[in-house]
């Protein structure tokens, strides 16, 4: 009997050190896979949101921000993660600088006619008429060296990228546009206050109207005329409510690639030596690729998409030096303003003339 109950206080020991071998090892095991998740979340990635208010079915989209999120990814060896949002969902086009400078998200595209009011004034110099109509990489060295000048140095609550340059601006219209006159009384979209001077010299009406408002804008007769580059046009289509579109390459908008500075001097050193060197001017480059890769084929797509129902007008010599003598006044509201924001208007515009020249580019006038 006495046998047989030391027996049974063996087992009930032997079970008990095997309950508590287990429990240890339990500990252990979840002590372990604790510590992996802590190592696990230093080293999570760090993310990038990045707004394009254009459409996900534009060239900004697949030849521009999905490139760059790749190469953002693969350099750093997706240490950074690139979040985007297309349609301007994070925020329109005339709220980027705002935005970005805020932290609602880290990067953005500061398409400057939007911007006259702030400290990217400078730069809407190349968003007067006929002022960077040739030549993008020549027509962004001038703007680079004049922004470098007169505009970076007030521009350091954000990290600016090298400025980049769209394709011309031609004019989208409800109906026929062959002549200046055909556009008195007419209400024509402003997106910026160079526009708005030039459409008064051309005696229509300016209206002021967003990148995204534009094409109910044409639609519902808001507006009747809109200048806008022939690239860009395609993705939001248009030439639906405009189809009569006349090749005047009036302008162009200067664009300047920013990214949110917190979020940049929160990066590692190293990190950031590879935005400085590899990844934000890539950006631009990628950009200034976009608009000249998409050029040609723009101007057959939308020959398609109007025949039967619109036209492709190309003005004679003559209607287009008068579009030039209208574009004066833009230049001199430009110089007054600068004045007033305690610039020296003339002298800037005597610059930006000059690196015209030493570039080989023509002089607006």
């Amino acid at each position: 009997m006495n046998f047989k109950k030391a027996y049974l206080n063996l087992i009930i020991l032997l079970v008990g050190t095997l309950l508590v071998g287990c429990g240890g090892k339990s500990a252990s095991s979840n002590e372990n896979e604790s510590k992996k998740e802590q190592e696990n979340d230093s080293v999570k990635a760090i993310e990038l949101n990045v707004n394009n208010f254009a459409p996900s079915t534009g060239h900004l989209a697949y030849n521009v921000f999905e490139p760059w999120k790749e190469i953002v990814e693969e350099k750093t060896n997706d240490r950074v993660k690139v979040n985007l949002y297309h349609g301007a969902s994070l925020g329109k086009a005339n709220t980027v600088y705002q935005d970005v400078e805020g932290g609602l998200y880290e990067v953005g595209l500061v398409a400057t006619n939007y911007f006259y009011d702030t400290k990217f004034f400078p730069y809407t110099i190349g968003n007067l008429p006929f002022a960077l109509v040739e030549e993008p990489e020549k027509s962004k060295a001038v703007l680079k060296k004049f922004g470098e000048k007169y505009a970076n140095e007030d521009l350091s609550d954000v990290i600016l990228m090298p400025p980049t340059i769209t394709d011309p601006y031609i004019m989208f219209s409800s109906k026929p546009i062959k002549s200046v006159n055909d556009l008195k009384k007419k209400k024509m979209r402003a997106s910026s206050t160079s526009e708005a001077e030039f459409v008064k010299a051309l005696d229509g009406v300016p209206v002021s109207i967003t990148y995204e408002d534009t094409y109910e804008a044409l639609q519902k007769n808001t507006v009747e005329t809109s200048f806008f580059s022939p690239i860009a046009a395609i993705g939001p289509k248009f030439f639906e409510p405009a189809p009569y579109i006349s090749k005047l390459n009036i302008s162009v908008i200067p664009f300047v690639p920013i990214m949110n500075k917190t979020f940049y001097d929160n990066l590692p050193e190293d990190l950031k030596k590879i935005f400085d060197e590899e990844l934000n001017p890539k950006l631009t480059e990628l950009v200034t690729e976009s608009y000249k890769l998409e050029l040609e084929k723009s101007y057959e797509k939308l020959k398609d998409e109007v025949a039967n129902r619109g036209e492709i007008i190309t003005p004679t010599e003559e209607e287009v030096k008068i579009f030039k003598e209208a574009g004066k006044a833009a230049w001199d509201n430009w110089i007054e303003t600068a004045d007033k924001k305690g610039y020296n208007g003339q002298e800037m515009v005597d610059e930006f003339i000059k690196l015209l020249e030493e570039e080989g580019l023509q002089t607006p006038f």
